[in-house]
């Protein structure tokens, strides 16, 4: 025997550098686990097609300094660690954003521009004629007396254009005499500066001269020949005018400099793919020490960073944590040693199973990755334990073969547990959500990987170490019964004597519980899966005082002939809350009333597209409420923050749909299978919920919000881990005599010191995530620990023999009959 556990410790040394390499592989990005059903996904899709969009992600860099130093640093920078990168300046920035806006308004200015031009002919005509008759002021004196002295007999002239001035005179007949003089005269010299003088002041040659000089008013002149009032700005400018005019009625968008530059700060956008590998967006972060650096790749690369460091201090609080756990537990060295290593072993099985499935297709998300570690260490450890106490057990009482018979009973109840937890954990396999079915797969390869050293090296280990070693350095080996069985043989009397009691209670806690639990919510914000003080943080909180925005876009099927009053009143919506919107209706705040050419530029195959710059960074609180009620109102729609809601989403929904309940089910007729009973699974399961809904509410209570998988994650490993200490109760009270309540106090009080061993190393196993950084695991690590504290130490000892007394022997309906091998 000693030779095979030779062979388990070589297996440890070939199988390790798997384990200790596998955080390299971990998938922290979303976009693996996009379903092509997700709204999201076709919008993408639909944008690439018809709208010939590139698949590019944002890199914001914000530096401090100079702008030329800074523009050539990253320059050089990106072009060393980045693939087909594209920055963009400030100044580019804003250059592509006005020939965006001059590229869409042109054409109106040039409508505007058209209609005006006649009236800047006319002008320049006027200043034409002005002169000439400056420089000729005798034709202009014989134009005014045949205008008004003729009317008046004062004047007598038999010049052609005279008598043709009273041909057309005598003709007039609306009007007064001077509005006939004017008209006719009009008609004849095509002269409007006469419309300056009258019959009162036609004579006074140097009131006419300094009239003529003087005379700027043009556009009164073209008002009173056209009959259309005019501007003298629009008259002598019409280009400029017509451009002001545009811009008055459509405003161009809101960006400036300031948006980029404040103080000594500047932003550049690095573009990048969107599949751009987060290792070069790390190592380009690294290389910019005088930057600070956020955006969508940026916060997954600093994720990336944080968890690989934490996932080396988990795994080092873990074992520390066990290591204690177990001292005071065991006390003793050898079966300490045994257990840790047998946990060791479990956890590296487990990631090299996940590094194979990478060879065919699997990507290894991060959060699937970081629950492993815990799972492993505190399974194997508690099914290795009850192992051991039970073949203390059997050495203490003399037992000629205490290994069998210790693998016959505590090896069964160890399979049968993992069987359980399996199944349960399997249940996620059957998703249609990618994101489950990969969390799903790790947690089944944790459940299987922990029954490996649990059973088969737990053996080997025994039989091949003396008993008397074991007990080092005490004198005899542990005793796995002790002065603890006492306490547990009290409380589970007090609560068998005051059962009714104890359900009423359990029924207020659980009403408490669940009003917690539907009244709080959860959260997706940055600062949850990196730490609070992380550069993208702080990049972000910049980002908000600088260009604050990160765009959706909103896919509207059908002819704007038909969608124009929906796209413009959404614009319009949009645009009053702050959001920059480009679509067949709108220039940036700029709103179209009626269709214009504009319509057209963002319409393709029976799509209208809206590109929405919404006024709050990527992943915001702000960004994702704006982005839900999009998605809440009907609406299409992309973009990084839609992804991110269509992933929260589909997850959490299908989890509590689908997963949960399945999981429920397959325990439940698994536990009916093995017991022959009908109500202890369903009592298990009310339990299980009533500890999950629990730790939750605390969660909720400690925390306010909670980030959005902590809720779901507590629940999945509750509803399958939390099997084991009840089953061990279970297991004990068909092997104990008696009547029921007996069998139930004395299995509560045998399996006592086991269950509370292995609820403080699975609690100890999760708390050591609070060791993390990152919140979203310290919420994990804390709401699975209490929960499972809870589940030990109150549902277990108090709740679980409470119900068993109720029920009695209906505990094992249908099959209704003693259980006992003697009574059998």
């Amino acid at each position: 025997m000693k030779a095979y556990l030779i062979l388990w410790l070589i297996l440890l040394v070939i199988l390790a550098p798997f384990a200790l390499n596998i955080q390299h592989l971990f998938v922290y990005s979303d976009s693996p686990f996009l379903n092509s059903h997700f709204a999201s996904v076709k919008v993408k899709d639909i944008l690439v097609k018809y709208f010939n969009f590139s698949t590019n992600d944002d890199i914001y860099v914000i530096t401090k300094g100079n702008y030329s130093t800074s523009l050539k640093i990253i320059n050089e920078t990106a072009s060393k660690y980045l693939q087909n990168y594209k920055l963009l300046t400030p100044y580019s920035i804003l250059n592509e954003s006005n020939s965006s806006y001059f590229s869409v308004i042109l054409p109106i200015i040039k409508k505007v521009y058209e209609e005006i031009l006649p009236f800047h002919e006319f002008y320049k005509n006027l200043t034409t004629l002005q002169l000439l008759l400056l420089n000729n002021l005798t034709s202009f004196y014989f134009q005014l007396n045949v205008t008004y002295g003729l009317p008046l007999g004062k004047f007598k002239s038999n010049s052609s254009l005279a008598l043709k001035f009273l041909a057309v005179y005598n003709t007039l007949k609306n009007g007064t005499d001077v509005e006939k003089a004017r008209n006719a005269s009009y008609i004849v010299f095509r002269n409007p500066y006469v419309f300056l003088f009258s019959f009162n002041n036609y004579s006074d040659m140097n009131l006419v001269a300094n009239t003529l000089k003087e005379f700027k008013d043009y556009a009164y002149l073209i008002r009173i020949i056209t009959g259309k009032n005019v501007s003298t700005a629009e008259i002598e400018d019409p280009y400029n005018y017509s451009l002001t005019l545009v811009e008055k009625e459509f405003p161009p968008p809101p960006l400036s400099i300031n948006q980029f530059h404040k103080g000594d700060e500047w932003l550049f956008i690095v573009q990048v793919p969107s599949n751009e590998s987060l290792i070069d967006v790390e190592t380009f972060m690294r290389a910019l020490p005088n930057a600070t650096i956020t955006g969508h790749l940026p916060i997954y690369a600093e994720s990336a960073v944080v968890t690989e460091q934490d996932l080396r201090i988990i795994d080092i609080f873990t074992i520390l944590i066990l290591t204690i756990l177990l001292v005071v537990l065991v006390r003793s060295l050898l079966p300490i040693i045994i257990l840790i290593v047998s946990a060791v072993i479990g956890l590296v099985i487990a990631y090299s199973l996940l590094y194979l499935l990478t060879f065919f297709g699997y990507s290894i998300y991060y959060i699937s990755g970081l629950v492993i570690p815990p799972i492993v260490f505190g399974i194997t450890v508690d099914y290795s334990i009850l192992f051991l106490y039970r073949y203390f057990e059997e050495v203490r009482k003399g037992e000629k073969e205490p290994l069998k018979v210790a693998f016959r009973t505590a090896g069964r109840a160890v399979l049968f547990s993992g069987l359980s937890i399996t199944l349960g954990f399997s249940s996620f396999l059957f998703s249609s959500s990618p994101l489950l079915r990969n969390i799903g797969i790790a947690l089944v390869i944790s459940s299987i990987s922990s029954l490996v050293p649990a059973i088969l090296f737990i053996r080997t280990a025994l039989s091949s170490i003396q008993v008397r070693w074991l007990s080092f350095p005490r004198r005899e080996i542990p005793n796995p019964q002790d002065v603890r069985q006492r306490y547990l043989e009290k409380i589970s009397r007090v609560s068998i004597n005051h059962k009714y009691l104890v359900l009423l209670f359990m029924i207020i806690l659980a009403v408490a519980s669940y009003s917690v639990f539907i009244t709080h919510h959860t959260n997706v914000a940055i600062d949850e899966i990196v730490p609070s003080s992380s550069e993208v943080v702080r990049g972000e909180q910049l980002l908000g005082q600088l260009y604050n925005y990160s765009v959706d876009y909103v896919i509207i099927k059908g002819n704007p002939n038909t969608t124009y009053s929906e796209i413009y009143n959404l614009s319009k919506e949009l645009i009053n809350k702050g959001a920059l919107v480009y679509g067949p209706a709108s220039i940036g705040k700029a709103l179209f009333a009626n269709k214009t050419y504009v319509t057209n530029l963002y319409y393709s195959d029976n799509y209208s597209l809206l590109e929405i710059y919404i006024p709050y960074p990527v992943f915001s609180h702000g960004a994702i409420s704006l982005t839900k009620q999009l998605i809440n109102e009907g609406y299409l729609v992309g973009g990084s923050n839609a992804e991110r809601i269509d992933i929260v989403d589909n997850t959490v929904n299908l989890y509590y749909t689908e997963v949960l309940p399945l999981t429920i089910v397959i325990i439940t007729v698994y536990l009916i299978i093995s017991l022959g009973s009908i109500l202890v699974p369903i009592r298990l399961s009310l339990t299980l919920l009533l500890s999950s809904l629990f730790g939750v509410s605390i969660l909720y209570l400690v925390y306010g919000s909670l980030y959005w998988l902590t809720p779901l994650i507590v629940f999945a490993i509750m509803y399958s881990l939390g099997i084991d200490y009840d089953m061990f109760i279970i297991i004990r009270i068909l092997e104990e005599k008696g009547n029921d309540e007996e069998r139930i106090v004395n299995a509560v009080k045998k399996t006592g010191l086991v269950v509370t061993a292995a609820g403080l190393i699975l609690a100890g196993a999760f708390l050591s995530l609070m060791s993390s950084d990152m919140r979203f695991l310290q919420e994990i690590g804390f709401g699975v620990g209490i929960t499972i504290l809870f589940d030990t130490f109150v549902v277990r000892p108090i709740f679980v023999p409470a119900i068993l007394a109720i029920l009695k022997k209906y505990n094992w309906w249908p099959r209704m009959m003693n259980l006992t091998r003697d009574d059998r």
